[in-house]
């Protein structure tokens, strides 16, 4: 195939990320906003040995699963899918990839637990803020680049999000203010943070800038007026030139530096750099789905590996003996700690260190442990950590994972180590967007599979 050559066909399968796939003589042609049975025409805009990229040119037969999409969101790939459709794709998505790891059909995968109203049930927002031309933008970055997208409506970020990037966007520009120029390493105000609590009377504003910068204190005054709800307001400074978001020095500019949530009837306060997860409806349902596969008992034990802030740890210690939990972060273990004491939760131990360490020390004290509750970042945990898990003979590990990918890697190691699984439960924390989130029981066999 060859650029921008035409063609048209059925699409017949979706990509891991909502791809539609449309296959010539047995080919794979990858495209961006379609669904599964429409019929297409497209033009190819980059052709490499075995597989190719095209555009919509023509949508010659829509899906009843279509939807209209407005103004794009960022990450939300599947904004012009049914919510119905979307589910399916996960469940399918979260399916082939066990089928793939574990073996055709040994695990089976339950339908997708979705949202009542899949729109605006993100808590947190980072938005990219870039000049270019002479023109501030404040959205998202385009695709596989680093030039911003200029949005005034996101669906599923909280719209108290939406407002306050298009005052701020009014108040940079008004006040002439430095801002980052990625190429050249100078300027100042490189992202701007917003985070909300669950019932939406407590903001945070987080300024991330290279360095402190001329019109900083007229900025802060400028923001506290734009909603009474604005409790805190940051100062991130990151001078490094990298991708990463955040850098090590912060600042309180205004109020106090945490916001408080309530997720079901437990108090949490959550500091700017605190692992929070975004969708807080979806939170409670995928922490009491942990919770039950996990059948704690009043005298168990247990281990919270990669805590965070707590949050399942506080969930935990009202139905155990004792909760470790285990967690990288310092800030996020000082708001665990001060989390469990506002709730006058006694149980629980936060331990500040890598979960691979900890839980070896926790080995040489002898603990002994009923459950652990497992919840990592994207990569997964590292196999050592697991190897301790087994060498602890743990009965029972609950794993929640937002990377389907990593679960079933490190399911597999489980199963060698001997565990076994027999259900996977994906919850979808992301609607609108191809990630999803998944909670799985593998408990201890007698001898290896």
């Amino acid at each position: 195939m060859n650029k921008n050559e035409i063609y048209r066909g059925i699409i017949s399968d979706y990509s891991h990320d909502g791809m539609g796939i449309l296959k010539i003589n047995n080919f794979p042609i990858f495209i961006a906003d379609v669904i599964e049975g429409e019929e297409v025409e497209v033009k190819i805009i980059k052709s490499k040995k075995n597989l190719a990229y095209g555009k919509l040119i023509n949508l010659i037969k829509s899906s009843v699963e279509r939807r209209e999409v407005i103004e794009k969101s960022s990450g939300a790939n599947l904004m012009h899918m049914s919510y119905n459709e979307q589910l399916k794709f996960k469940t399918r998505q979260v399916k082939n990839i066990m089928d793939k790891m574990l073996g055709r059909g040994l695990i089976e995968v339950l339908d997708t637990i979705g949202m009542e109203d899949p729109y605006h049930y993100r808590n947190k927002s980072v938005v990219p803020v870039q000049k270019k031309d002479g023109f501030l933008k404040m959205g998202y970055y385009r695709p596989r680049s680093h030039d911003v997208v200029d949005t005034n409506k996101c669906i599923i970020q909280f719209d108290e999000h939406n407002h306050l990037t298009n005052e701020i966007r009014k108040i940079i520009s008004e006040l002439n203010l430095s801002v980052y120029n990625e190429e050249k390493h100078e300027g100042a105000i490189r992202h701007m943070m917003f985070r909300t609590n669950t019932d939406k009377t407590e903001i945070m504003v987080a300024i991330i800038a290279k360095e402190k910068f001329a019109g900083l204190d007229k900025f802060v005054e400028k923001i506290k007026a734009l909603d009474k709800r604005i409790k805190s307001i940051m100062l991130n400074i990151n001078s490094r030139k990298t991708n990463v978001i955040f850098g090590e020095d912060t600042y309180t500019l205004y109020g106090q530096d945490y916001i408080s949530d309530d997720l079901d009837g437990i108090k949490f306060n959550i500091s700017l750099r605190s692992f929070y997860q975004v969708n807080p409806k979806q939170t409670k349902n995928l922490y009491q789905k942990a919770i039950d596969l996990a059948d704690l008992k009043e005298e168990d034990n247990i281990i919270d590996a990669y805590c965070g802030i707590g949050t399942i740890s506080l969930f935990a210690a009202r139905k155990v003996n004792q909760v470790y939990g285990i967690e990288i972060v310092k800030a996020a273990v000082e708001n665990a700690k001060e989390n469990a004491r506002s709730n006058g939760l006694k149980n629980v131990e936060f331990l500040l260190g890598k979960s691979e360490d900890k839980i070896k020390e926790l080995i040489n004290k002898d603990v002994e442990i009923d459950a652990v509750i497992i919840d990592p970042p994207r990569k997964g945990c590292e196999e050592s950590f697991l190897q301790d898990l087994a060498k602890m003979k743990i009965k029972k590990v609950v794993y929640v994972s937002c990377n389907p990918a990593s679960l079933a890697r490190d399911m597999k190691i489980m199963q060698d180590l001997g565990y076994r699984a027999s259900q996977v439960q994906p919850v979808d924390m992301f609607p609108q967007t191809p990630h999803v989130e998944c909670v799985v029981l593998m408990t201890k066999t007698k001898r290896k599979p």
